[in-house]
């Protein structure tokens, strides 16, 4: 099994790669956890959520029921981690855009594991 990071990465750029207009939260989450499943991990919650000015008490979210459509200039926060204990877990994470054709990361840090 690859380690807990290389998984996420991934399931990350699989995640990113399904961002376009008229994809739906489900797809874009479904990527994630079916890429991180081949590679023996599960995660059981949502991995994502809508991000933005106009943030309200029920944003779209990324998860496997969520069939909210994306379009154009829509903002999420692809937060993937998993907790294994209370005093350890891992996340990675990217902010992202949904443009006219697919997907803009609105970050330029390294994907690389920081340990403290």
């Amino acid at each position: 099994m690859l380690c807990r990071h290389e998984a996420h990465l991934a399931g990350l750029e699989d995640a990113l790669n399904t961002v376009r207009p008229g994809a739906t939260c489900s797809d874009v989450a479904g990527a994630f956890y079916r890429t991180i499943e081949k590679l023996g991990l599960k995660k059981d919650t949502r991995c994502g959520y809508s991000v933005g000015i106009d943030w309200v008490d029920h944003p779209a979210s990324l998860n496997e029921v969520d069939k909210t459509e994306l379009k154009p200039n829509m903002t999420f926060h692809l937060m993937l981690g998993n907790w294994m204990e209370d005093d350890f877990g891992y996340v990675i994470s990217e902010t992202f855009r949904v443009t006219e054709s697919g997907v803009e990361v609105l970050t330029n840090m390294p994907r690389k594991l920081f340990e403290v």
